[in-house]
């Protein structure tokens, strides 16, 4: 009887963190059972990289002009080439460990958003295990094999230190967000807003991210490849699918354009549509921008999340060339969008249907209902959310 209670003592001292592990050892778990699935993106596109580098000498292929990806990324799959392990598995178990990487990320950041809640660490903890069992972060890394829980981590270590004021250190992992993905730009917004709004750091500090970059493109030029040829891998990107204005993306193209009979692409009439769609979104957060800056509108934590949130919300619905997986960083800043907005479960619950069902299209060739619907849904949440932001912000 004495063992029996000193076991529940155990367990009542310790249960937080058994249910960490329980948690961990689930979500892990469920990811092993989709690993060894293959997607036309992994057979024709990165195990191509991989087999490239590995035949070029792994970190000595750097140096060649290989795959669409930037350096940072390549140079992980040059690491991976050195072990004895699956292609296939090795690199998404490198994502995998990034998924559990945003998840304890968020579950930091939810206890800073929570200092002053008693319950703070059993909510932090549900956070983090909703975030490793939503649909798209368990569908992106172990089934699809793709990397954006890698950028989307950095990104999450940036705004924690934003949350803590540690504005430099900030920079330094929005740098290196920025270095692995282009769509780092979904978030630049909340750092130009908050500098207009605070100013209590240097405007020097965009800098770093440029500076972050360039230090990530060294191994690559350390082995030989021309520093040109490193930045021609955004420039390259920014037109390689300049036919389709939208591609399996629910966002306003989806409304107004015709959608190709394969899948849900969306044609792009000519240049002019995508420079409209840059323009509109440049135009929205520079309105935003300034009023926030005429208002004298200060940021605090939640201010901070619900613009971060609405920023990517603008950008991915607005800006031309989208692919379904953009809205991912989205669907994790909407879980800390409701730790202050109780009464706005549809905002989770919405944008996570919404990306995906964008996953669905690409993954499982299923599209229940047409797209237009689904963006329809999505303007409406940009709407519903701008309106209670302006509500909030911009009382008198």
């Amino acid at each position: 009887m004495e063992k029996s209670e000193d076991t529940w003592e155990f367990i009542e001292k310790n249960s937080k963190t058994i249910f960490f592990i329980i948690i961990s050892i689930m979500a892990f778990y469920l990811r092993t059972l989709l690993i060894h699935n293959v997607t036309s993106d992994f057979k024709y596109c990165i195990n191509e990289w991989f087999n490239d580098l590995k035949l070029n000498g792994g970190l000595l292929g750097l140096k060649l002009d290989i795959g669409n990806y930037n350096v940072p990324y390549l140079f992980i799959l040059a690491l991976l080439t050195y072990l004895p392990i699956n292609n296939l598995v090795s690199v998404k178990m490198v994502s995998i460990i990034f998924d559990f990487i945003c998840a304890i990320t968020i579950k930091k950041i939810a206890e800073i958003l929570l200092e002053n809640n008693k319950n703070k660490e059993f909510i932090s903890l549900l956070i983090y295990a909703i975030v490793l069992f939503l649909p798209t972060v368990i569908l992106n890394s172990a089934y699809w094999g793709q990397a954006d829980s890698i950028y989307t981590a950095f990104i999450l270590i940036s705004l924690k230190y934003v949350l803590e004021k540690k504005y430099f250190k900030a920079f330094i992992f929005l740098g290196i967000a920025f270095s692995f993905k282009l769509q780092f730009i979904f978030i630049l917004p909340l750092y130009i807003i908050l500098y207009i709004s605070e100013r209590k750091f240097s405007i020097s500090y965009f800098g770093i991210i440029l500076w972050i970059y360039a230090i990530m493109l060294l191994p690559a030029v350390i082995f030989g490849r021309s520093l040109i040829s490193c930045v021609n891998i955004y420039v390259s990107q920014l037109t390689e699918y300049d036919e389709y204005i939208s591609m399996n993306f629910p966002g306003v193209w989806n409304l107004f354009l015709p959608i190709g009979t394969e899948g849900n692409l969306v044609f792009s009439p000519n240049n002019d549509v995508s420079k409209i769609g840059i323009l509109i979104t440049i135009f929205i957060y520079s309105i935003f921008a300034y009023t926030i800056f005429y208002k004298k509108i200060k940021l605090d934590k939640q201010k901070i999340i619900e613009i971060a949130l609405w920023s990517v919300m603008i950008a991915t619905f607005f800006l031309p060339h989208m692919h379904d997986r953009y809205l991912f960083l989205g669907d994790l800043l909407s879980i800390l969008y409701f730790i202050y907005n109780r009464d706005k479960l549809y905002v989770p619950v919405g944008i996570t249907l919404i990306s995906t069902y964008s996953y669905c299209v690409y993954l499982f060739e299923q599209c229940a209902i047409p797209i237009q619907y689904v963006s329809f849904l999505n303007l409406i949440l940009i709407v519903l959310i701008t309106k209670d932001m302006c509500k909030k912000y911009f009382k008198e």
